[in-house]
């Protein structure tokens, strides 16, 4: 299998648990890892035989926009069950930076690898 990647796509939400994290969207940055076959997107360079990226990246930083979350598990399992069923791919690796909210920290995240059954 192939994969299409998307680093470091910078979006939007609201999200967080505390009080003062509920009044404005924060800056996420996303990393995404879509495992999918490539070999007739090679054979016919043709965009509609592949996994649109710019699709893709669009579509999160539509549901980042929209969201209202307290947790980033929760937005990414929306984001991920919505590549699935837009994009089809076979398997999808999605990290959620949330890079602003520690003083004491350059970085927090999660990760999340799902797989078509």
């Amino acid at each position: 299998m192939d994969l299409v990647k998307i680093q470091g796509l910078t979006v939007h939400a609201l999200i967080g648990v505390f009080e003062f994290e509920r009044h404005a969207k924060q800056r996420l940055i996303l990393d995404v890892d879509m495992v999918t076959d490539l070999e007739l997107a090679a054979s016919t360079d043709d965009v509609k035989n592949t996994i649109d990226y710019g699709k893709v990246a669009q579509r999160l930083a539509e549901l980042a926009d929209e969201s209202s979350y307290f947790l980033l598990e929760a937005l990414a399992k929306e984001m991920l069950d919505t590549i699935f069923v837009e994009f089809n791919p076979q398997k999808v690796t999605l990290t959620v930076n949330k890079p602003d909210i520690l003083k004491e920290a350059v970085n927090v995240a999660i990760s999340m690898t799902r797989e078509r059954p």
